[in-house]
């Protein structure tokens, strides 16, 4: 009897960890269904994003392989623009250097007669102005004289 008690103690403390045991395995079952049912969509998802990435990548490539040309262009572009400008310098440098000892070399030339013509011409200039100024403020003083006198006469009648 001593073990009848036993299995029947044994067997009550048995029972809930069977229930429990009962319900991980109905757990299991239905992750593993959710796992066979979710795991081809999931894969092929995977597979699309790990192409995209890849055709990112090349893309991005080419995309820093246009930029390093267009820097090394714009670099050249700058090197030959700063040579050309260099070049010019040189060339006007020279022309210049070339001018003033031309215009060194050559015999001195007077250029009292030259001036003396341009003063003389604008001293005529201004000569005239002003006779013609005065002229014209005569005249309006002229006329300011006859309206005054005319004014007086209107004035007397």
């Amino acid at each position: 009897m001593q073990t009848t008690a036993s299995l029947v103690g044994f067997l009550a403390a048995a029972i809930p960890t069977l229930s429990a045991m009962r319900r991980a395995a109905i757990s299991v079952a239905k992750l593993a269904d959710t796992a066979r049912q979710e795991t081809p969509s999931t894969m092929a998802a995977i597979r699309l994003t790990s192409l995209e990435i890849s055709d990112l990548t090349y893309e991005l490539r080419d995309l820093s392989q246009e930029i390093t040309d267009g820097v090394s262009k714009s670099a050249q572009a700058v090197q030959a623009a700063n040579a050309g400008i260099r070049q010019i310098g040189s060339l006007a440098r020279e022309r210049t250097m070339s001018m003033i000892e031309e215009r060194a070399n050559l015999p001195d030339i007077s250029l009292q007669p030259v001036f003396a013509g341009a003063a003389q011409k604008t001293s005529h200039a201004v000569g005239r102005a002003t006779r013609t100024f005065m002229n014209i403020i005569s005249k309006r003083e002229t006329s300011l004289e006859n309206e005054d006198a005319s004014a007086l006469d209107s004035l007397q009648v």
